[in-house]
């Protein structure tokens, strides 16, 4: 970082104390910084895999903290957290759960599942979004254990060690959280009645 902090801390200071740091400098820096991340996020989202993008957002979001916390006004913190969420995150919302989620809950990825959870909850329907998925998810997953007549015999097991293995990820990742809960149970009943009554019976 080559910027002299202290330099530019007192610059800025002055610019707020003759109540022009708005128009001298705020809307000019929120504008290149919304220019930035949209250029950065667009070119990432294709050249990472979504837990290095996610890692990534998670450090840029870290840096534009203490950026603030060393030289910018705090009257700019909501905007330009805001442009780091919506650029990195919410434009991209999409991407991130249909290339990242079901290889994430498929390889038990807990802490990437976390830091999907906590970025995402920062961005509006961003965790409603990612219940959704992960809902598609276990219904298409169960649905290839109920309906292979091939796997009855494994079948009790396989629902046992895959319920176990989302109730941890629920309890480890998403906090719990009401809504998750409840679109798992929902999941689980809808896959369960692809087959006449075999999964229940057998249960």
């Amino acid at each position: 970082d080559m910027v002299d902090r202290s330099l530019l801390k007192s610059l800025l200071r002055m610019l707020a104390d003759l109540q022009i740091y708005q128009d001298a400098f705020e809307k000019k820096f929120l504008a290149a910084t919304e220019k930035l991340y949209a250029a950065e996020g667009q070119k990432l989202i294709n050249d990472l895999p979504v837990p290095g993008y996610l890692a990534h957002a998670e450090k840029r979001l870290r840096e534009e903290n203490e950026r603030l916390l060393h030289y910018l006004d705090q009257s700019s913190k909501w905007q330009l957290i805001h442009t780091v969420e919506k650029q990195l995150l919410a434009q991209h919302l999409s991407s991130i759960l249909s290339k990242g989620l079901d290889l994430l809950l498929e390889e038990n990825r807990t802490e990437d599942l976390q830091l999907m959870y906590n970025l995402l909850g920062r961005v509006k329907t961003g965790q409603q979004e990612l219940c959704s998925k992960m809902a598609e998810y276990v219904k298409k997953r169960g649905k290839v254990i109920v309906i292979n007549p091939e796997k009855d015999k494994t079948m009790v097991q396989e629902l046992l060690d895959f319920k176990e293995k989302l109730d941890k990820i629920l309890r480890q990742c998403f906090r719990n959280n009401d809504k998750f809960v409840t679109s798992l149970k929902d999941s689980f009943e809808s896959f369960i009645n692809q087959r006449q009554n075999k999964p229940a019976e057998m249960i």
